[in-house]
């Protein structure tokens, strides 16, 4: 029994903490489609500033943004399961928004990698093209920075974040919702298979006109 937990304390300790994560993160998921938008979309707080760098490293801050309503997800490119479906259905948002005249000018998806020593603009670049409706420059950014701070940055939009001994991350997958006034709005649970662009899309819209 003692030779079991001593060969995994580590795994049952990512267990430990990965419940506590979910439990504490539960009560801040609105899940779309319940309730009314009005109380659903209802401003929650002041969305955490930040400065990080794109592609083409140049500084990018919260602030350049407002104006805008913004999709943020925190994710990294190694992940072997949720970032990629995930960042998928933000491709599906994105060719959804450009269709309606919104992205880029009324919206934008901000993707912050919260692994930037593995994912250089190049391997985020080829991340990027690999979806049909590939990010277009001042509407899907993707954008990195140091390590820790956008772990710190993480958790103060509420997503944990957990570095493990090789190097990949447990983290909290939703895409949160900011307004044109930097307020955030709603978090959306990733992992919910009733979400699909369109849910994430009617908010957008709904914010776009000032609500």
């Amino acid at each position: 029994m003692g030779t079991f937990f001593e060969k995994n304390w580590f795994k049952l300790a990512i267990g430990v903490i990965l419940i506590a994560m979910i439990a504490s993160f539960a009560y801040k998921l609105w899940f779309t489609g319940s309730g009314a938008d009005d109380e659903r979309l209802k401003a929650m707080k002041a969305a955490p500033a930040f400065q990080l760098q794109d592609l083409d490293g140049k500084t990018v801050s919260s602030k350049d943004l407002d104006g805008k309503v913004r999709l943020v997800y925190f994710f990294y490119s190694f992940c072997p399961d949720v970032c990629m479906p995930t960042s998928f259905l933000l491709s599906q948002v994105q060719d959804s928004l450009k269709q309606k005249g919104l992205l880029g000018t009324k919206a934008e998806i901000v993707s912050i990698t919260i692994d930037p020593t593995r994912d250089t603009p190049d391997v985020l670049k080829k991340f990027g093209d690999q979806f049909e409706s590939k990010p277009i420059p001042g509407g899907w950014t993707f954008l990195r920075g140091d390590e820790e701070k956008t772990k710190q940055l993480a958790e103060d939009y509420g997503i944990m974040v957990i570095k493990e001994k090789d190097g990949n991350f447990s983290h909290s997958n939703a895409i949160l919702l900011v307004d044109p006034k930097g307020m955030l709005r709603n978090y959306y649970d990733a992992g919910n298979p009733e979400l699909d662009a369109d849910h994430i899309v009617k908010d957008v819209v709904t914010l776009s006109k000032g609500k």
